[in-house]
This record gives structure tokens, C-alpha cells and sequence, in this order.
């Protein structure tokens, strides 16, 4: 009896320690669990002493009319393009002081519902309800052609590189097809790219570097294709497959982008979508999202109830601000928000119900609702000055 008992218990042990393998190593406790290192970025107060931080805008620069666009010419010449629903554009130059007003022209004669300015910033290009498209050359801020069509475009995009010879210009219209113009020709079609989209193209965006455009639909169909025959897809990606992309993101969302903007370097892009009000940032080359931002008006809210908001607003100021996004979002206004990289491509800005987000709020405490933005960072160009230097021999 003795033996038996002690065999057992031999017998026992030995499938325990059996059972415990089988299970593997006990997990870590919380204390040794190994901590998620934090990113770091480098240089990071360098790079947000260049964004702004005022609290309050200091000055206003009017239009006769709501504002639809706002876009920001660097390259060459540092001037600001405006335009506004009523057909109106106008020119204004950064210098060292502010923003000084150059031109105005009344481009159209109803609303302005897309706009372009060329990689190399020499060209700027509107459309509108009157089926016409006007373009500008920036540098002498003056018109020098007219397009008439045959349709509306719902948008448009320079789609040629810097020093190119011929300025192409691709326009789409309500039944999905999109056509590339010669921007200084007569209005004649060069191309007509074959169907990439079953719905009306509302969004093209053009990537120099890759030599590239991004189109999307109502339907929240995103496409990647080259701007000259066979306009297939671009070499530079690494995917062949949509399906290995978050390219459908917005037509399993059910919603459609407002802006797609590329950072500077052009291997990132961020979109605004006003259906379920979400920031996404891709990379360009593999189609993949990697950051995603809810500023939904239900997530605002419950941060609100909770106090955990970035900016607590009293109730009634809160209210009115709810009762606004809700008309918003009913208006053609809503399709003109937008979010913009700064020029290091760490960080983005974009407009909210509370006011503007880039790392902290701005303009939290303003009444306007601010909807289409452009960043400019650094100083304007200033003329140089000639000097001489003699010598004696």
C-alpha cells in the first residue's frame, strides 16, 4: 500500500508539471510586463514653434460673399487665392507685415465649385456652375484663357509636372467621365479617360512626385491612375489589388471624402469626410490608413457630457454650436471642409465644431465656423538685393 500511495503521488506531480507545460510560461504581471515605448519625434519644438498658436484670429480680410476656398501659393510667388459663392476670386501677397490685397476678379457668374493651382504654382484654374473654366497665370495675376463646356465641372486638377511644356488640366463631370484639356488650348478634349467610376467624380488631386492622380466619387470610390494613356495604375505603388488597400474605407463607411490633400513630400495624403466626420491619414504607396481621427458629433458630445473634452463649453453655447453642424452639414457648404499637412508632415490641421485642431484648439472662442484652411509657414520671399563687388588689379 505504501509503494502504490507513494507512485501515485510520484505519478501525480509528474502530470502536473505535464499539464503546466502544455499551458506555457505564467503571463507577466502588470509591474514586469514590458511598457509600449512612447514615439518620439525629433526636433519637436522646432517643428511647433512654426505652427500657429494665437488663440484669436487678429485680422479679417472681407469678401462680398460666403467664402468657399481658400488655397495657398508658395512656390514663386507666396500668394493666398480666395473665392467666394457668389463667383468672386481674389489675389492677395504675403509679405513680412501680413496680407495685402493685390486683385479681384468677378470670374463667374454663379458659384465656384472647384479649384486648381498647377505643381509648379505658375497656373490656377476655377470652375463653376456656368460651365466655364478660367485660367490664371498667378505670377502677372491676370486671366489669359476661357473655357466654355458643354457640362459642369464638378472638379478639376493640373496634371502635368514642373516644366512641362503643355499645362494638362483634367475635369470631370455629373456622369463620371473625366477629360484632359491643354490649359492654354481652346476647350477641345486631348483625352477622354476611359470610365474609372460609375458615379460623379467630385475630387482630383494630383501627385507630382509619382506622377499620379487620386479621383473619388460620391459613392466613396477611390482610384489611382496615371494622367496619360493607358491611364493605368502607377508604377510606384506597391499594391495591385485594391482589396489589399483601406482604399474602400469610404464606401464601407458609406460616405464620401471632401478634400483629399497630399503632405509636401507627397508619400502621405489626409482626407475629410463631413457623413461621418472622420480624419484619415494614408501612405500614398500602399493605399494603407494609418491614423483616424472621430470628430463625430455623438463623440463630441459624450466628451462633452463627461467633461473630457479638450475646450467645456456651457450648455446653451454648445447647444447653438450643435444646432449649426446639423444645418451644415444640409448645405453645399459642408463639401468644401478640408484638412492640410504642415510642411514637415508630422502634423495636420483641419476645422472643427469647437474650432480649429492642430496639437492644441484655436479659435475656440470664435463664433465663425471655419471650414476650408491653407497653412503658411516661414517668410515670404523678399527681393534681392544687388550688390557689387570690385576689384582692383
Amino acid at each position: 500500500m505504501s509503494d502504490q500511495g507513494t507512485r501515485s503521488k510520484h505519478e501525480r506531480e509528474v502530470q502536473e508539471e505535464e499539464d503546466d507545460a502544455d499551458i506555457g510560461p505564467a503571463l507577466p504581471t502588470a509591474d514586469e510586463a514590458p511598457k509600449k515605448k512612447k514615439r518620439v519625434l525629433l526636433h519637436e519644438r522646432i517643428y511647433l514653434e512654426r505652427l500657429p498658436s494665437a488663440d484669436m484670429y487678429e485680422r479679417s480680410y472681407m469678401h462680398r460673399d460666403v467664402l468657399n476656398f481658400c488655397n495657398l501659393i508658395i512656390l514663386r510667388t507666396d500668394f493666398i487665392i480666395t473665392t467666394s459663392v457668389d463667383g468672386h476670386l481674389k489675389f492677395w501677397k504675403k509679405n513680412d507685415k501680413g496680407i495685402e490685397f493685390v486683385k479681384h476678379f468677378r470670374a463667374h457668374i454663379g458659384n465656384i465649385n472647384c479649384i486648381s493651382v498647377s505643381a509648379d504654382g505658375l497656373l490656377l484654374a476655377t470652375g463653376s456652375v456656368d460651365k466655364a473654366l478660367k485660367i490664371f497665370d498667378v505670377i502677372n495675376f491676370d486671366m489669359i484663357n476661357m473655357m466654355k463646356l458643354e457640362y459642369v465641372p464638378n472638379s478639376i486638377c493640373w496634371v502635368h509636372k514642373r516644366g512641362q511644356a503643355q499645362s494638362l488640366l483634367a475635369s470631370s463631370n455629373e456622369a463620371g467621365s473625366i477629360f484632359i484639356y491643354d490649359g492654354r488650348g481652346d476647350g477641345s478634349p486631348l483625352y477622354n479617360v476611359p470610365k474609372l467610376h460609375s458615379h460623379p467624380v467630385h475630387l482630383m488631386t494630383y501627385n507630382e512626385k509619382d506622377h499620379a492622380v487620386i479621383s473619388a466619387d460620391t459613392s466613396g470610390m477611390l482610384e489611382y491612375w496615371v494622367p496619360e494613356e493607358p491611364f493605368g495604375l502607377p508604377k510606384t505603388v506597391s499594391f495591385e489589388f485594391k482589396s489589399d488597400t483601406d482604399l474602400y474605407e469610404f464606401k464601407k463607411a458609406k460616405t464620401h471624402p471632401t478634400s483629399i490633400k497630399f503632405s509636401y513630400d507627397y508619400n502621405q495624403f489626409v482626407t475629410m469626410s463631413i457623413g461621418d466626420r472622420q480624419v484619415r491619414v494614408f501612405r500614398f504607396k500602399t493605399g494603407t490608413m494609418i491614423r483616424k481621427y472621430d470628430e463625430s458629433l455623438a463623440i463630441i458630445s459624450e466628451m462633452q457630457q463627461a467633461g473630457t473634452t479638450i475646450y467645456k463649453l456651457d450648455d446653451m453655447e454648445f447647444g447653438r454650436r450643435l444646432a449649426v453642424e446639423r444645418e451644415l452639414e444640409k448645405t453645399s457648404q459642408a463639401s468644401t471642409m478640408n484638412a492640410v499637412f504642415d510642411e514637415s508632415g508630422n502634423f495636420i490641421i483641419y476645422p472643427t465644431m469647437l474650432g480649429v485642431k492642430v496639437v492644441k484648439l484655436l479659435g475656440k472662442t470664435e463664433p465663425n465656423r471655419f471650414l476650408n484652411m491653407s497653412l503658411y509657414q516661414g517668410a515670404p520671399n523678399k527681393k534681392a538685393l544687388i550688390t557689387m563687388v570690385i576689384t582692383l588689379k
